[in-house]
């Protein structure tokens, strides 16, 4: 009889081991998953924010579609401004342009040879939220006023239901309520949130 009760009590301090590990383990392993997917999301708002810059050169203006933004990517170019020859330390650039001992050349690039060349995904993919299932970043973009001046803004972003909702208790360890965006629509500025 004292053998089956040390044989049961073993049982039960080893399954209740193996739920102290577990309940300790559960936020680790939650963690690891999240920092993978906010990488992936992070990595998108880089791409979106950099393919806006172009077209914010290129039409001095943001767009709020992301469909645009991808036929931007895809069909439009770029200018490049070229320097031949250099410049003496006693001149400044423009001189030396004025003088011709520099000149300058315009060419055209196309934005998908210019521009994220990291990629390794399709750039169709690019509204599309990693983890999402089939969600959309969402965009907005304006001018706003600073100073008497107009300025162009956008902001691009996604709510944690959206990457995080398929996760059990996402609610009870996720802290990152606003989610994760970049850009600003109050401000003139281009930083993401996790920066």
């Amino acid at each position: 009889m004292k053998t089956i009760i040390q044989i049961a009590l073993t049982i039960v301090i080893l399954a209740l081991a193996y739920f102290v590990y577990d309940s300790v383990m559960e936020p680790v392993r939650f963690r690891q998953v999240v920092e993978q997917r906010e990488a992936e999301i992070i990595q998108n708002l880089k791409d979106i924010r950099e393919v806006q810059r172009s077209h914010r050169s290129r039409y001095q203006r943001f767009t709020s579609d992301l469909d645009s933004l991808v036929r931007f990517y895809n069909v439009d170019s770029l200018t490049l401004v070229r320097a031949i020859g250099s410049v003496p330390d006693t001149l400044t650039e423009s001189e030396a342009v004025r003088l011709g001992i520099v000149e300058r050349d315009t060419i055209w690039i196309a934005v998908r040879d210019s521009l994220l060349r990291h990629m390794d995904r399709p750039i169709d993919s690019l509204p599309y939220v990693p983890y999402g299932g089939g969600e959309r970043f969402d965009m907005q973009a304006a001018k706003i006023e600073r100073g008497l001046v107009e300025l162009p803004v956008f902001e691009a972003s996604v709510q944690p239901i959206v990457y995080m909702g398929d996760m059990d208790n996402w609610r009870v360890y996720y802290t990152r309520e606003e989610g994760l965006r970049v850009g600003s629509m109050q401000e003139a500025v281009l930083d993401g949130n996790w920066e």
